[in-house]
């Protein structure tokens, strides 16, 4: 009778532990200012599809709540008005390719001139086994 019981609590347990939903591997991708010499403002990023897939097109949607090696070739878009300093803004970029991904990689977004190579703002992520 002991045995049963015990075989009873056993498979109780397993079960519950089965049907328990498991997250601990899929975690939202954090973004984080960028470390640069001179000081650079943080812009938040939301992704479409997070973590990213390999091969897929991906967007993101940035703003600005203020009043290694690359995997692929970067991803330019213009902003289509001018934005006065200091006032909040907001722009998507959808349809962004995405290229092979590693298990673990750095996401960079940055906002900036690129023809003077002047960052205005910027946010990394690690995605991966690195940010947990």
């Amino acid at each position: 009778m002991k045995n049963f019981i015990f075989a009873s609590i056993l498979l109780a347990l397993l079960l519950t532990v089965n049907a328990a939903p498991f997250q601990l591997n899929k975690r939202a991708t954090t973004f984080i200012p960028c470390h640069f010499d001179e000081p650079v403002d943080f812009i938040g990023v939301k992704i479409g599809t997070d973590p990213p897939e390999s091969g897929k097109n991906e967007s993101f949607d940035y703003f600005d709540e203020k009043t290694g090696n690359q995997l692929g070739e970067s991803y330019n878009q213009t902003f289509t008005d001018s934005i006065k300093a200091g006032n909040p803004f907001n722009i998507s970029a959808s349809d962004v390719p995405t290229p092979q991904l590693p298990d673990s990689y750095i996401l960079g977004v940055f906002v900036g001139d690129p023809s003077e190579k002047t960052p205005f703002g910027c946010a990394t992520a690690v995605v991966g086994k690195s940010s947990e």
